[in-house]
């Protein structure tokens, strides 16, 4: 992922205008097709294989996978429609008060103060508060107000892609099981009649399936690693092993998912509000 991301940033940089007008809507589509794709593989092939059509557990599967998909598209919306501009301070705290005036910094593009951890993106045209990363698959920035549905978008995408791949795995080894051992599909490839031959060259063709799943798991799943470290230490993408904002982890997480903390599972539009607003952090204290 930091190959990917740097490679990206570096490309922003030279090209902010075409990243903007051609990175953000592919890598946009990217998701919405993938999420697509893999929710019909899984709900109209896949689940009433192994479990039968008119089973419970077919059902249950559909309930599961509605409910990943929705938190999948709805997490990634709510994350583009939530801006974490500095814009987006209550009126009177978009200058810093005489005794906080110290801490703000200088933007000399923006050309005002900035309060502290709040830094300007070249693709927004704006500083954000507590800036994490530029996410070209939400088309914005990730900030102070829009952390908790970047945090849970790449959450459900990670346990998306890891539940199909497991049922593809397990409906690929149903497959193997019912033509037989290895050895005796390999001599029926040789000696096959027609229909043998779709049935085995079909398993190859579903582990393909598992493969690109598993690309597809691979990215969101390290994406995910490194939210899970940002979350624990209160940094940033840039800062990730930095504890200088360290409160504890429950603390850290209220900054970032807001006042009903892991509640914020179930759905993006679940209110929460944030401790505060973005503009006043508190650091560690020294032991």
């Amino acid at each position: 992922m930091c190959i990917l991301t740097e490679t990206c940033r570096h490309y922003a940089k030279l090209h902010p205008k075409m990243f903007v007008n051609i990175g953000h809507p592919l890598s946009v589509l990217l998701v919405l097709v993938g999420t697509a794709f893999f929710f019909s593989l899984q709900m109209f092939y896949v689940v009433p294989n192994i479990f039968g059509a008119d089973s419970l557990m077919n059902k249950l599967g559909w309930l599961a996978g509605i409910f990943v998909t929705y938190n999948i598209l709805g997490n990634m919306l709510a994350c583009y429609l939530t801006s974490s501009s500095v814009e987006s301070l209550p009126k009177g705290r978009e200058f810093p008060e005489p005794e906080e005036e110290h801490l703000w910094r200088y933007c000399e593009v923006c050309e005002k103060l900035m309060p502290p951890r709040s830094w300007h993106c070249a693709l927004c045209k704006c500083c954000m508060l507590k800036r994490d990363h530029h996410c070209a698959f939400t088309a914005n920035c990730i900030g102070h107000n829009n952390h908790r549905y970047f945090f849970w978008f790449i959450f459900y995408l990670t346990l998306g892609t890891s539940l199909s791949m497991v049922t593809l795995l397990i409906d690929g080894l149903r497959k193997v099981w019912l033509l037989g051992p290895l050895h005796s599909n390999l001599k029926a490839l040789l000696l096959a009649t027609a229909t043998q031959k779709i049935e085995i060259y079909g398993i190859y063709g579903h582990y393909l399936l598992v493969l690109l799943n598993a690309l597809a798991f691979g990215f969101p799943a390290l994406m995910l690693a490194f939210q899970i470290q940002i979350m624990d230490s209160n940094a940033t993408y840039y800062k990730m092993f930095s504890r200088l904002y360290d409160l504890g982890f429950r603390k850290n997480c209220q900054l970032i998912l807001g006042q009903r903390g892991l509640w914020t599972f179930v759905s993006p539009w679940l209110k929460s509000p944030l401790p505060h607003d973005g503009s006043r952090w508190q650091m560690k204290q020294a032991a």
